[in-house]
């Protein structure tokens, strides 16, 4: 290709960027390949090729497929229960009245906060003698359930932490696509005698299909992440019954110094996160054709 000025103006526009997403994407990447294939250890600085045994060895690690079932989980709860909340407060909140406006921003609020300052709310709220116990006994003499302290109990408790967090976003989502609904649209459906479900079903629905798939990759992607909300809330526990993958991951490549099958499993992870992902945006874009 010829070089002359246009075209060295776009390379010297997008060069930052591309050096930027290069060094923190595209190398990592590389690096966790190479190291997928060698046992190494940091502390004494060896690189011992082993070939596809770091992949064999997943296959046997019930560690991994029990982090992985926990992660989807919560992503199908973090799914159904963000995106349905998320239109249900965006239908409420979408009027033009200050007060309205006033609850948009404070919804949004939870969205904005840190992920580790949310895991340690949640902890304080879900002790034993926390705020949500206190709460329940007002209708339940003596109910004191441990939250964070029992195994089945722990995945609730990660499951609203999280939840409560993704369904600001998706709230903040679906409104601003609320907003971009022709008013001549809604005008039509009201001239025709359609109530208010029957709108929601044949206009609004139908119309909403491109916030959900932003919604649902989001979620998607926020969930097999998982890592400090997680941290701050159980540790990963209790035992092992609410460690994400992402957990699993750095536990064994910092606390257990497995740094090669620490990247074989994030190899893995990246390749079932992006085929899910991919999936997803298949699945929802057809929607959005078809309607």
């Amino acid at each position: 290709m010829k070089i002359n000025k246009k075209n060295l103006d776009y390379f010297l526009l997008i060069s930052p960027g591309l050096i930027l997403f290069s060094t923190l994407i595209i190398f990592p990447i590389c690096l966790t390949i190479f190291y997928s294939f060698f046992k190494i250890s940091f502390l004494t600085n060896n690189y011992d090729f082993i070939g596809y045994k770091n992949f064999y060895k997943i296959l046997y690690k019930k560690e991994f497929f029990n982090s992985i079932q926990i992660v989807l989980v919560l992503s199908i709860v973090a799914v159904t229960v963000s995106n349905i909340l998320g239109i249900i407060f965006a239908k409420l909140f979408n009027h033009d009245h200050k007060i309205f406006l006033i609850l948009r921003i404070l919804i949004f609020t939870p969205f904005i906060l840190s992920p580790i300052v949310i895991g340690y709310t949640f902890a304080t709220i879900l002790t034993d003698k926390g705020i949500l116990n206190q709460f329940l006994s007002i209708f339940f003499i003596n109910l004191e359930i441990s939250w964070l302290g029992n195994p089945t109990y722990a995945l609730v408790s990660v499951s609203i932490a999280l939840c409560w967090q993704l369904i600001a976003f998706c709230t903040v989502i679906y409104l601003a696509n609320l907003k971009n609904i022709p008013r001549e649209l809604e005008d039509a459906v009201e001239i025709d005698g359609a109530n208010k479900i029957q709108k929601f079903r044949y206009l609004d629905w139908p119309l909403l299909a491109p916030a959900l798939t932003i919604n649902t990759v989001v979620i998607l992607i926020s969930t097999f992440k998982l890592y400090d909300r997680v941290l701050a809330l159980t540790g990963g526990g209790p035992g092992r019954a609410s460690e994400t993958i992402a957990m699993l991951i750095i536990r064994t490549a910092f606390n257990e110094n497995r740094v090669g099958f620490a990247s074989s499993m994030s190899l893995l992870l990246l390749i079932i996160s992006g085929a899910t992902t991919f999936i997803a945006l298949v699945y929802l874009g057809k929607r959005e054709v078809d309607n």
